[in-house]
């Protein structure tokens, strides 16, 4: 239950969804100012859900897990990698694998061919409440593959359906294979807080180290923040769903 819930709370989160709802109201409504109330909310939440330097500051208050490559001296035994990045909605050949959040497996690859990490933990399986999709990290497991990492560097969580059984079974794979591991746990730095939330709860001790970060930079472009920006738009899609899930977690005790 409390997972197709979560489904549907992340559906309604959606700007886009917000908007339209607004839309359909103003339409519908025969009172003409709260037509024109609706409308100012629909302009006033289209702009700042589009306005990239509004969450680019909220983006950098939220994320976390700031840790650089070269600041790793000592090696991690396992590289922690949190699914929810290969976008199996794409219709491209089953050879490509297509990325949603790319950063999170490059990242994850390179710090394994650096020697970073000596092995890869990828924990997710089917995240989907309607249809029926592959699971993550046994597709991910033969990417990796074809890319030369060994079988015996990869380990394969393949059960967890969101961020609380990610830990849960991660935490269970690592006792019984690797007790007290040194773990390094990568996901998306707007994703890090609940991320590590949820592992140290579990009791695992990890290091955060952040991917994907929305928040930027203008490199002197300072009439780039008043530009309206699509992508902006689909950063709030996550962030809202992420403040929200924090939130649950935290009432739920999984934090």
């Amino acid at each position: 239950m409390f997972f197709a819930l979560s489904k549907l709370l992340a559906f309604l989160l959606k700007p886009l969804m917000i908007i339209g709802l607004l839309a359909m109201y103003s339409l519908w409504t025969k009172s003409p100012s709260r037509r024109r109330r609706a409308l100012v909310a629909l302009l006033s939440l289209f702009l700042l859900f589009t306005n990239r330097w509004i969450v680019s500051q909220c983006a950098h208050a939220w994320e976390t897990g700031h840790l650089r490559p070269q600041d790793i001296r000592r090696p991690y035994e396992v590289g922690i990698l949190l699914g929810g990045y290969v976008d199996f909605m794409s219709n491209a050949p089953d050879s490509i694998l297509s990325l949603q959040r790319g950063n999170r497996l490059l990242t994850a690859l390179d710090l394994y061919k650096t020697g970073k990490v000596r092995r890869l933990l990828l924990s997710g399986g089917s995240g989907r409440l309607l249809g029926t999709e592959p699971v993550e990290a046994r597709v991910v497991r033969g990417y990796l593959h074809r890319l030369g990492v060994p079988d015996s560097a990869i380990m394969v969580e393949d059960n967890s359906r969101n961020t609380y059984e990610n830990a849960r079974y991660s935490k269970a794979l690592l006792d019984s294979l690797l007790p007290n591991a040194h773990c390094l746990l990568i996901t998306s730095a707007w994703h890090m807080r609940r991320a590590e939330g949820c592992f140290v709860k579990a009791g695992v001790s990890c290091q955060p180290f952040g991917t994907d970060y929305f928040s930027e930079k203008t490199n002197g472009n300072v009439l780039l923040w008043l530009e309206p920006s699509w992508g902006a738009l689909m950063k709030w899609d996550c962030l809202l769903k992420e403040w929200v899930g924090w939130w649950v977690y935290r009432a739920k005790g999984y934090l």
